[in-house]
């Protein structure tokens, strides 16, 4: 079929390449144009595993991509992939969204059938907004959250746990039929989960999903000021609770709280949307809470140790949020790096990802004051980051942690002790050192 996408960041990008990887016919349009000429040249913007390869095994075949709404014209589903970030009230900014809506509108011929798929993280009510948008044409609006995780999207794009399609009619056959055996042919064929249902309820169990997955984490990091407290091992307990059917072991990893594109915007747009309906959401809001003190938690261990933080150098091993990706946005690295600073310290910074070296030079010497461009050095070495420094902090959850010298950084560091905000180390390896080690909750 002949698909449109519009946005090529991370949803939209991944869909694009995905979606040509099953033999559709691909037009990928974005207002940036110095982005669209990177991928014109097969060169991707975002590190992420694999993606790359198959971008230029298509690009300028089956897929194409360009700045000009007009190509969009004569496709059979057009998919909306647009970012939909936090205001400045909390809630989701949806001018991308609608700004898009309208530039596609202008080019569309009410005499032809389009299906317009939303894969944007959406409040409750947004897609019925589009519909009135494209009044007067003939147009199916469908609401198909996507649930990728950076880092390892391509593979969650190929490897899908359920697809999601809310529907203006659950009962649509004809629709069913184009986006489930076509469109998805694929991922039928492999017995994938569809959930076919109402437009609400789509756009909810995004929001639904990613705050449940958010409380997981909230709650193991409640457990672990309480295991600091009464000498008991967080891990363990995670260990004891995962192995339960009914709770799982997934996002039960105490540490420094979570960050990135989705969960912190999410859960405070789900919050929104229950003010907004006049429900108080206590659950949701001790979530983001407990989320918000966690890192001033951590940062106080870091503070008793120490008792006097000025002039001292501490080496920052973890720049993006998470592992394997160079997305900055709301990472606790950055965060706590921006707090250290505040309390006259100096940092060595360091993350296995290049681009996200690279991101983390620029958000820094773009920052109004300047003693950040004194005081934080962003190095792409991690031996060299701990050279004489007076401690380590770890702020991303990446096994190859484990893999690393750490009797030779032993020798390197001028005084032996780390925070490791992620509890991703062995700890009796790492005493074994000589190391004084503090996790959270172990």
């Amino acid at each position: 079929m002949k698909v449109g996408v519009i946005g090529t960041g991370y949803v939209g990008l991944i869909q694009a390449v995905g979606l040509a990887s099953f033999n559709h016919e691909v037009i990928g349009v974005d207002i940036d144009t110095s982005k669209i000429e990177k991928l014109k040249r097969g060169i991707s913007p975002l590190h992420e595993e694999g993606l790359e390869e198959v971008l230029k095994k298509h690009v300028n075949k089956n897929l194409i991509f360009s700045a000009d709404y007009n190509l969009l014209k004569n496709t059979d589903v057009i998919f909306l992939c647009v970012g939909t970030p936090q205001d400045k009230d909390g809630k989701a900014n949806l001018s991308f969204l609608f700004d898009a809506a309208e530039n596609l509108k202008r080019v569309l011929d009410k005499k032809e059938e389009y299906i317009i798929v939303t894969k944007s993280t959406v409040p409750v009510g947004t897609n019925r907004k589009l519909k009135e948008i494209f009044k007067g044409f003939n147009v199916k609006v469908v609401s198909n959250p996507e649930f990728l995780r950076e880092g390892k999207a391509l593979y969650d794009f190929y490897n899908p746990d359920r697809i999601v399609l809310g529907f203006e009619n659950e009962k649509d056959e004809k629709l069913k039929d184009i986006l489930v055996n076509s469109i998805y042919k694929p991922f039928k064929e492999k017995n994938v989960p569809f959930v076919i249902t109402n437009l609400e309820t789509a756009e909810l169990i995004k929001y639904a999903s990613n705050a449940f997955l958010a409380t997981k984490i909230s709650f193991i990091n409640e457990i672990a000021k309480l295991c600091d407290k009464v000498n008991a091992n967080v891990k363990k307990v995670a260990e004891g609770m995962g192995l339960d059917p009914r709770i799982g072991k997934a996002f039960l990893n105490a540490g420094i709280g979570w960050g990135g594109s989705c969960f912190p915007k999410d859960v405070k747009a789900l919050i929104k949307q229950f003010e907004e309906n006049n429900i108080e959401p206590i659950l949701i809001k001790a979530t983001d809470i407990v989320n918000e003190k966690q890192l001033e938690y951590f940062l106080e261990k870091i503070e008793n140790y120490y008792k006097d933080l000025k002039e001292r150098t501490f080496a920052v091993l973890g720049l993006a949020f998470k592992p394997n990706t160079d997305d900055l946005r709301e990472s606790r690295g950055i965060k706590l790096i921006e707090k250290l600073i505040e309390k006259k310290v100096k940092v060595k910074g360091f993350d296995y990802v290049e681009k996200a070296r690279e991101n983390a030079r620029s958000y820094f010497s773009l920052k109004e004051n300047l003693i950040y461009g004194y005081n934080v050095v962003i190095l792409d070495d991690l031996y060299e980051t701990v050279k004489k420094v007076d401690g380590i902090i770890i702020t991303v959850e990446d096994d190859k942690f484990n893999s690393e010298n750490w009797q030779k950084i032993a020798s390197l560091v001028k005084e032996k002790v780390i925070f490791d905000g992620r509890n991703i180390l062995n700890k009796e390896n790492i005493e074994s050192l000589g190391f004084k080690y503090f996790g959270v909750g172990i």
